[in-house]
């Protein structure tokens, strides 16, 4: 049995050491960072809205793990637009800084005939609550007619209201 072939024995102990020291001093050297949850609703007679996220402090302010549920419910809406259900792919641009909060979010359906629905939210924070916004939204919802009939169009706006911290 030649040396490379010979078993290292104490070796795994070392090395093991050595990744916790490395993994103490890069932790030590990265920044800290902080996040936070956001949540927004929105419920009146044309809508029912509620999002979940996560949220990075700082410039970057990046938002991660994002769910949506949107029901709409107004008389004249479609039954193809009860429930749709969102994840990150739907936020198409967010704006959260100082004291505002805006959230842009664009889905389009699967199914057949082709749909789609564009919810904008423009919140500030309250007055003494860093952590309260209220503001208003726009829902835009589009279904394409079916045989030659006419396409829905139609847009909602009212009150939304986010809490983050």
């Amino acid at each position: 049995m030649g040396f490379a072939d010979q078993p290292r024995r104490g070796y795994a102990a070392v090395d093991a050491g050595r990744c916790a020291v490395a993994a103490v001093l890069l932790a030590w050297a990265m920044p800290a960072g902080a996040s936070g949850s956001l949540d927004c609703s929105i419920d009146d007679k044309a809508i029912a809205f509620d999002a979940q996220a996560v949220f990075s402090h700082g410039l970057a302010a990046s938002i991660s793990n994002f769910r949506a549920e949107l029901n709409a419910r107004g008389k004249d809406a479609p039954p193809a637009f009860a429930k749709v259900e969102m994840d990150g792919t739907a936020l198409a641009h967010h704006w959260f800084h100082g004291n505002e909060l805006r959230l842009h979010l664009y889905h389009e359906r699967a199914e057949t005939p082709f749909g789609s629905l564009e919810l904008v939210l423009r919140t500030r924070s309250r007055d003494k609550d860093e952590t309260a916004f209220a503001g208003h939204y726009e829902l835009k919802l589009f279904l394409a007619g079916v045989d030659g009939g006419k396409a829905f169009e139609r847009t909602y706006r009212g009150r939304a209201t986010c809490s983050a911290g």
